[in-house]
């Protein structure tokens, strides 16, 4: 079985380009994955500064009320390659900054796994 790796558009952009979010309390980007068995995420920040707070991966059927993984929420607070979370069966999933504590933006990449 062959695996399929692709950088996912968030829902609103036209290009699959890193995404910035503001520190903002309630800032996020939602991607589709539906096809996707997992996905992984690349947190970046300006000129190298150092997270300034919380960016949580949530997940929704419709869109519309989001939800913390089954198996418990997903909260980062470092930059870098964040390991694979499972996906199968979602529809989607969104970053949201959670906590703050300072102004600094984040940009966003996220890939999709599938095996095909």
């Amino acid at each position: 079985m062959a695996i399929k790796v692709d950088i996912l558009t968030p829902l609103g952009y036209q290009d699959s380009s890193p995404v910035a979010i503001s520190s903002a309390i309630a800032s996020n980007v939602t991607f589709n994955v539906q096809g996707y068995s997992s996905v992984v995420l690349q947190i970046d920040t300006p000129n190298d500064a150092a997270a300034a707070g919380t960016l949580t991966l949530q997940c929704s059927q419709t869109g519309a009320a989001w939800y913390d993984f089954p198996a418990g929420a997903v909260s980062y607070t470092s930059a870098g390659v964040k390991a694979a979370v499972n996906v199968e069966g979602l529809v989607f999933v969104r970053v949201q900054v959670t906590t703050t504590s300072g102004t600094v933006e984040y940009a966003v990449t996220v890939t999709g796994v599938a095996n095909v």
